[in-house]
């Protein structure tokens, strides 16, 4: 179990929360500095297939974690697994933190995020409310099409790209916080495999500390 926490400019709000095996953490401070580190050492490698996809690469990653870190998100990482069937896939994983207002029941707390969720124009294909050792989880799931990264290797010729995207939001015991554990996988036929590990994730954060109320919007929009 990992302590993560997100400043709002007064006090940290802080989780602890189990990420399972598989992801390794990207920062999501100083990012310019360590996105022009990595660009140092792939200049150094010299020309080649990796050196001229890196570009590309971390320019990609930068957007990806600016916006994560806009979002309140207290962890980002990138993730390669073994599917069921050992196809090996990858994934992004996004954790972000929000006060939620005032004390309420936590499923009152979650029914107000589905609500901002679908109010603002998001669809979703699957909506639940499932209960993990009898804490409430919200999961949704959506395939979306985004933007084709512009890489050098691509092979296909389309401007956009599928990809499956899962959140899974769980509520402090008195409603005043949320927690949203958010998976990202251009594996769209395995999307679903990822359900019971976001579950899980979600089912074991802790939260630590609290701060002042805000509103974020959903880091699926990434």
């Amino acid at each position: 179990m990992i302590d993560v926490s997100a400043c709002n400019g007064r006090e940290p709000l802080s989780i602890a929360i189990d990420v399972p095996g598989g992801y390794v953490a990207l920062p999501l401070t100083d990012i310019a500095g360590s996105v022009s580190r990595a660009e140092s050492v792939f200049a150094e490698i010299g020309p080649g297939p990796v050196s001229s996809a890196a570009p590309a690469v971390l320019q990609a990653l930068k957007v990806l974690l600016t916006r994560a870190t806009q979002l309140n998100a207290v962890y980002c990482g990138l993730g390669r697994h073994s599917a069921a069937d050992g196809q090996t896939i990858s994934s992004t994983l996004i954790v972000s933190v929000h006060e939620y207002g005032e004390r309420k029941n936590p499923r009152l707390a979650l029914a107000d995020v589905l609500t901002a969720r679908t109010s603002d124009g998001g669809t979703f294909e699957n909506i639940e409310m499932i209960q993990v050792s009898g804490r409430p989880i919200l999961l949704l799931d959506r395939v979306r099409e985004l933007p084709a990264p512009d890489f050098p290797d691509r092979t296909s010729e389309s401007a956009v790209a599928k990809v499956y995207q899962l959140e899974a939001v769980v509520s402090a015991t008195d409603g005043t916080a949320i927690a949203a554990v958010e998976c990202s996988t251009s594996s769209v036929e395995y999307g679903e495999e990822f359900v019971p590990m976001i579950a899980a994730m979600a089912a074991s954060v802790e939260f630590v500390t609290s701060a002042a109320s805000s509103r974020a919007p959903s880091s699926l929009d990434l």
